[in-house]
């Protein structure tokens, strides 16, 4: 269950080989056990005993599966590294998606955007403008701190006015940045309500559907939407929709909230880059105001530390967009490679579900439905006609029109299906040497009191099969009179023990 792959235990396999009397014979395969964490452990044990190349099949799609699981679950963690990274840098990383997708092209869908005040801008162009900056600021000679004294405090007042605004706009930023937050959660929960609320109706269109009588409607005096009682003097139907038009409507308020989901959630995820970018500009604007406080109290002579200061954060910035860049750009290349390796296993996928059943696997169901037919007729089966039992190619079980045979049998009948189910699967194994034992154990075969002819025609089955080299061992409290004469002319060894007696005794020393 948890994708890796093991050995079948014998557990799993006995079940072919040994039909023990207490619950063995209450259905076709009834010790199956379901504990061993193995998926459609019935199905894989049968594959394995009748040597089908669908086993093969199954395994190579698996592990497709298990591989494209990992894959996305490589992609989310990918995507979350990705969205970390540019909301520490302030960066807005648009059009990655959730999941590896085969229209995923990273040139037409990812944008890296920077809020830069009055609008979002690329990071390339922030970057090319950073660049140019600096580029003008080193061309220019620095001044001394008397020349530049006027210009100085210019920028410090405007930088002190900024940092106003600046801490105006955080605080609105998140505000609005917890508003959205809380807007997700709430619509996450109102989700969910939904999901659950259609998964009933759709549970209640089910039971319909399959023939479920009842009411599903309210009382007159209780809401059909909330239901609380109502006051005197309302009135309201019992039906006021019928359980399909519940469904429908749901369906489309469900795709209307996981659209406001989706919305909600980018506001809060641009909300949080604003916040980020805020605090940065804010960090930067308050170093540049303490750096030209520093330089208006320093000696005249002396350069304008203030604009060195402020070459080295412009040049400390741009080396840190362009690590960013970088940073995104080298796992948007691990994508683009997991998108590739996603889209090969999803094509060999899709071609291993086209394949049809192989020649020999062909061969083989074949030989076991005519081996299960010719049985049922000889021993006697009434329920149905023999010739429209059919196996099925997904459980490898006995069924008719579909369904596993069950309650439609008799007693006796459902008997009479698990010896000719056995057999053929002991026969057809045998046929094409495959991997059954040749072994069959039956305690008490005759169950549900079969009649005589039924369990004569089981013993000459037995015995045939006992001919071509396989071993069979019933264990029955016949009468041995009885038995001895069903067994005439049958190859056969008998072994009677007395009343009272056991098999297996102490050893006595």
């Amino acid at each position: 269950m948890d994708g890796s792959e093991g050995n079948l235990y014998l557990e799993c396999l006995f079940p072919y080989f040994f039909v023990e009397q207490k619950h063995g014979w209450s259905g076709v395969q009834a010790r199956i056990p379901t504990y061993l964490g193995i998926q459609d452990v019935s199905k894989r044990s049968a594959e394995f005993i009748l040597g089908l190349d669908a086993i093969d099949m199954v395994l190579e799609t698996q592990r497709i599966e298990s591989a494209i699981t990992l894959i996305e679950a490589d992609w989310k963690n990918v995507e979350r590294t990705i969205a970390d990274i540019g909301t520490r840098a302030g960066v807005l990383v648009q059009g990655i998606p959730k999941k590896p997708s085969s229209s995923w092209r990273r040139d037409e869908l990812v944008s890296l955007e920077l809020d830069s005040g009055s609008g979002w801008v690329s990071l390339e162009d922030e970057i090319d403008r950073l660049a140019a900056d600096l580029e003008e600021q080193f061309a220019q000679n620095l001044t001394s701190v008397g020349e530049a004294a006027p210009e100085i405090e210019e920028a410090l007042s405007v930088n002190q006015d900024k940092a106003t605004q600046l801490s105006i706009a955080l605080a609105s930023a998140i505000e609005d940045w917890e508003q959205a937050s809380k807007q997700v959660q709430s619509l996450e929960l109102r989700v969910e309500a939904l999901e659950e609320d259609l998964r009933k109706h759709k549970d209640a269109a089910l039971l319909q559907r399959l023939g479920a009588s009842g009411s599903y409607g309210l009382p007159g005096d209780t809401c059909p939407t909330c239901g609380q009682s109502l006051p005197d003097g309302f009135e309201i139907t019992d039906y006021p929709l019928t359980v399909e038009d519940n469904i429908s409507h749901l369906e489309k308020e469900l795709s209307t909230f996981r659209s406001m989901q989706l919305d909600a959630g980018r506001a809060a995820e641009i909300g949080q880059v604003r916040v980020f970018r805020l605090r940065d500009e804010m960090g930067r604007i308050r170093a540049e105001i303490r750096s030209q406080k520093d330089a208006l109290i320093s000696p005249n002579s002396l350069p304008d530390a203030a604009k060195v200061a402020q070459r080295l954060r412009d040049e400390e910035r741009l080396n840190s967009l362009r690590a960013v860049r970088d940073s995104i750009e080298s796992s948007i290349d691990e994508l683009d490679s997991l998108a590739v390796t996603w889209r090969e296993n999803k094509g060999t996928l899709a071609a291993l579900r086209r394949r049809e059943v192989t020649a020999a696997d062909g061969l083989k169901m074949q030989a076991l439905k005519s081996s299960l037919t010719s049985q049922l007729e000889a021993y006697g089966f009434r329920s149905l006609e023999p010739r429209s039992i059919e196996v099925s190619p997904k459980t490898y079980r006995p069924n008719h029109e579909g369904f596993d045979l069950g309650f439609d049998l008799s007693a006796s009948d459902m008997i009479r299906v698990i010896w000719a189910y056995l057999f053929s699967l002991m026969e057809v194994s045998r046929e094409f040497q495959a991997n059954h034992p040749q072994l069959l154990i039956f305690d008490e075969p005759r169950q549900q009191e079969a009649a005589r002819f039924s369990f004569q025609q089981l013993l000459r089955r037995a015995a045939e099969n006992g001919a071509h080299g396989s071993q069979v061992i019933f264990a029955t409290s016949e009468e041995e009179d009885d038995l001895t004469a069903m067994l005439a002319g049958l190859t056969h060894q008998m072994t009677s023990i007395p009343r009272g007696e056991k098999l297996i005794k102490p050893r006595m020393y």
